[in-house]
């Protein structure tokens, strides 16, 4: 089990000795940083930063009394936002306007006298006003754009061009767009100072200035820029804001490499936009007076069709003023009214006289028409010569006879009166009534005429009404023009320039040398820390002392020095060298840590074969042998005996020889150089190495060994493969877990570590073999000391 630590304490000195065991990592890498930075400093061209103010003005846009019309008309107007104004600044649209009144279509380039450029044109400088030659383009023609044309000097009136580059755009600059798209370009021409060049490419000619010399063979280069590609260069590096939250002053920055262009931009940008603006109102103003215009046509018209309806109306039903024609109406129907009356009484007057004279009763007694007040001559004449007939037959009655002719006479004189009367009477009747049924006709018109005056009236106010406010609103409108057509003469914007741009600071905003270094040299740091951190935990072998009990719990005896794998017999051939004094260590701490205990057998073991197990039990042996001790080595791995690199004298008889032909001790034991120390082959390789292990005879052998050596040490095989260490484990007083510095897996010690963890296996203690004393700092002090081993 491994034991309980704090996962976030740091080990300061592990890592600082780590990070200075790879010292030669760190220079490197800070050296190879410091010279990418060098170059980066060289090879960047130095970019400015520059500023300018912009106020936005009033919430309101257009004219006052173009406003005020909007809100009479009931049409609404918006404020201007101060995020719309600034997403209209960055527009491509109002860039693109600004850039085709500024001279940015020739970007001009020089190489400089750098050694870098001995490499490639890594040292390149833009030129704007300071070029020593001028390019003016033909932009009736196709161009070649986005595409680096390299110019060579030849002599005073000579240069050359040259061009190589793939998916090149030919560019119309009327229309700005792309008119095709060439796969691959080269070529190469020679040409005349101040000579127009003309080709399916280019079209141009290039004039030499006075600002600089043009050495023979020395190169520059020029851009033939699009449209397209320099709105999208200033809007990449454009940035608009206002200077604090809801102000309406706004920040212009914008970032380049050649100053004069950029201030150029920034100006040139922020007059457009109020150029804009202005025409933008002015636009709002004669679209104000059209729209009047517009609705002062529309109204003239109605106002002309009012008035003629209005006319129409009086003319049709005959008004001129409804009040008097209607006082004129009653009048003539209250007379219509009597003459009725008149007419019906004349006609009832006429029935009841016509009855009389017809019937003959009370003709006498008759009033007379004229007193009726009937005034109808022919009817007074026959009622008066009826009269004096009516007297002359009453005097002749008085005096004759019936049958006097003068008597007859008169009394056909009468009937003759009589008819003429009625004939006459009848023909009044018939006259009355055609009088009466047009008098009755003209008072019905009348009375319809009456009837209609108070929807005539009705209809005419509407008229008038409608008229009057056709003409009101056109005086209105009227005014309103005048004072747009004011406006309009008068307008200004109220977007204005608060600061024109200018440089902020004196230095490059991209390319600061001290703070480029600087981070270089932390990178050049970071990255082999980075490096030695990631192979430290990726590492999963046994680094140390400390990461050995991070892992288990098992006690820690001593470290095994690194040395010169040649050298086997390092404690017997050196025994100043740093691995004798290592062993040397490791004898004491066993004894000491042993002293309560009769301890003689002694096993070693690790966990898969090349950690050192046998030289570790081998050199444990000698330095035991040279203390004194009588000491004998088994091999008791019987799988892969490793001796004969030890000992070269051996023999080939050995534990396997004792354990199954049954040898005697005395012949299976041998000498060694040492005269205290013997050990006991592998011998022959058994087919059932567990098997002859687990006999009693090496119980018995053993027990013997015991008696006649002070300490028995068993070279066992290692836990990780075989188990043949479990079997032997019984006979053993104390056990030695070899681990290899940087070798022996951390997961490999899970075995042991369980085992220990249950009481399994007692007086048992790790070794680390091969630790280098420089490649750790838990012992690096030990290097200090090696003079004393030697």
């Amino acid at each position: 089990m491994r034991k309980n630590k704090k996962s976030h304490e740091i080990d300061l000195k592990s890592w600082f000795f780590k990070f200075r065991s790879k010292w030669y990592l760190f220079a490197a890498f800070a050296l190879i940083s410091l010279a990418v930075a060098y170059v980066y400093v060289k090879t960047s061209q130095r970019v400015y930063q520059f500023n300018a103010t912009l106020l936005l003005g009033d919430q309101q846009t257009g004219s006052k009394k173009a406003q005020e019309l909007l809100e009479v008309l009931q049409v609404q107007s918006k404020g201007i936002k101060v995020e719309d104004e600034i997403g209209l600044i960055q527009s491509a649209e109002v860039i693109r306007e600004a850039l085709q009144g500024l001279d940015f279509a020739v970007a001009y380039y020089k190489v400089s006298d750098h050694w870098l450029n001995k490499i490639g044109n890594l040292v390149v400088e833009e030129q704007y006003e300071s070029a020593p030659y001028t390019v003016n383009l033909d932009t009736n023609a196709h161009q070649l754009v986005d595409v680096p044309i390299v110019v060579r000097v030849v002599d005073d009136k000579t240069y050359e061009i040259n061009i190589e580059a793939e998916e090149v755009s030919r560019y119309d600059f009327k229309t700005h767009s792309v008119v095709e798209a060439i796969p691959e370009v080269k070529f190469k021409k020679q040409l005349k100072f101040g000579q127009p060049y003309k080709s399916e490419f280019l079209n141009f000619t290039l004039e030499r200035n006075k600002v600089e010399d043009l050495a023979p063979g020395k190169e520059y280069y020029f851009l033939i820029n699009s449209l397209e590609s320099l709105v999208k260069q200033q809007q990449a590096s454009l940035g608009v804001a206002p200077i604090e939250r809801e102000a309406r002053v706004l920040s212009l920055s914008t970032k380049g490499s050649i100053p004069e262009k950029q201030l150029a931009f920034l100006n040139k940008l922020m007059e457009t936009y109020v150029a804009r603006d202005l025409e933008e109102k002015n636009l709002n103003g004669q679209k104000t007076l059209e729209f009047i215009d517009k609705q002062l046509a529309t109204l003239t018209d109605s106002l002309r069709q009012s008035k003629q309806a209005l006319s129409s109306f009086r003319s049709t039903n005959r008004i001129a003023n409804i009040g008097v024609q209607s006082n004129i109406s009653y009048e003539k129907l209250s007379q219509l009214e009597a003459e009725r009356a008149k007419l019906n009484t004349d006609k009832s007057y006429f029935e009841t006289i016509l009855d009389q004279v017809q019937n003959g009763n009370g003709i006498a007694q008759s009033v007379s028409p004229t007193v009726a007040g009937i005034q109808s001559p022919i009817i007074n004449d026959l009622f008066l010569q009826l009269a004096d007939l009516n007297q002359k037959k009453a005097g002749y009655s008085v005096t004759a006879s019936a049958e006097n002719p003068m008597l007859r006479k008169i009394e056909g004189e009468i009937d003759n009166t009589r008819g003429a009367i009625v004939a006459n009477l009848k023909n009044l009747i018939r006259s009355a009534d055609i009088s009466i049924n047009d008098v009755n006709q003209r008072i019905a018109r009348i009375e319809g005429n009456l009837a209609s005056l108070p929807e005539h009236e009705r209809r005419l106010m509407d008229l008038q009404n409608e008229s009057e406010f056709i003409a009101k609103k056109y005086d209105f409108l009227l005014e309103k023009r005048s004072e747009a057509a004011i406006a309009l003469a008068t307008n200004t914007t109220d977007k204005k320039i608060v600061d024109h741009a200018s440089m902020v600071g004196n230095a490059p905003v991209n390319v600061k040398p001290k703070m480029i270094y600087l981070l270089a040299l932390l990178i050049g740091l970071a990255i082999p820390a980075g490096f030695v951190i990631l192979m430290n935990n990726v590492d999963n072998t046994i680094q140390g002392k400390d990461d050995l009990s991070n892992i288990t719990s098992i006690p820690f005896l001593g470290v095994v020095a690194h040395g010169p794998k040649s050298d086997k017999l390092a404690v017997q051939n050196m025994p100043r060298s740093a691995i004798a004094e290592s062993f040397r260590s490791i004898r004491i701490n066993l004894q000491y840590l042993m002293s309560d205990s009769n301890f003689k057998v002694i096993g070693i073991t690790s966990s898969v074969s090349g950690e050192g197990k046998t030289f570790c039990s081998v050199n444990l042996s000698t330095e035991l042998a040279l203390s004194g001790k009588r000491v004998v080595l088994i091999e008791s791995d019987m799988r892969k005996p490793t001796f004969t690199k030890y000992f070269k004298d051996t023999i080939n008889v050995g534990l396997s020889s004792y354990l199954t032909e049954g040898l005697p001790l005395h012949e299976v034991v041998q000498k060694t150089q040492n005269e205290n120390l013997d050990i006991i082959p592998c011998g022959v390789i058994p087919e059932n190495a567990l098997q002859l292990l687990e006999q009693p005879r090496m119980q018995q052998l053993i027990n013997q060994l015991k008696e006649e050596y002070d300490y028995v040490v068993i070279d066992t095989p290692p836990i990780g493969f075989v188990s043949e260490y479990f079997v032997l484990m019984r006979h053993m007083d104390v056990n030695l877990y070899v681990v290899k510095h940087k070798y022996t897996n951390r997961d490999l010690l899970h075995q042991i570590e369980e085992l220990y963890a249950a009481k399994k296996i007692k007086n048992i203690y790790m070794l680390i073999n091969d630790l280098d004393y420089s490649s750790t700092y838990e012992y690096g002090y030990k290097r200090k000391a090696e003079y004393y081993y030697v």
